[in-house]
């Protein structure tokens, strides 16, 4: 088994305290794990986590699938409370993902490339 890194994720200031919680909660039960990056400043307060997922051969695309399903729970739970979240999926290989415009589908194929 080795540890991939999955994506960065990069989180507004805007959303508040518990709802960054939250995320980052819903992703550690798919037993991913996240890390605050301290090094990288994307506006004044915003943070960004590191998600690395623990896998042997073959279970990359399997954990991906955890994690995008996790995220797209969380996501409608926000906006089920009137939230819209602002966060962005980041990988050096991949553009960008925008989770307030990104479908469930967008989100798990984004997550799925290699």
């Amino acid at each position: 088994m080795k540890e991939v890194p999955l994506c960065n994720v990069a989180i507004s200031s805007d959303l508040a305290a518990d709802e960054i919680e939250s995320l980052i909660s819903a992703i550690k039960l798919t037993s991913a794990q996240v890390q605050k990056e301290p090094s990288r400043v994307v506006g004044a307060d915003d943070l960004v986590a590191i998600i690395t997922i623990l896998v042997g051969v073959g279970q990359l695309t399997e954990y991906s699938v955890k994690v995008a399903k996790a995220i797209i729970k969380w996501r409608k739970e926000a906006r089920e409370k009137g939230l819209e979240p602002q966060v962005k999926l980041e990988h050096p290989t991949h553009p960008s993902l925008d989770l307030s415009n990104a479908t469930d589908e967008e989100i798990e194929e984004w997550l799925s490339q290699k």
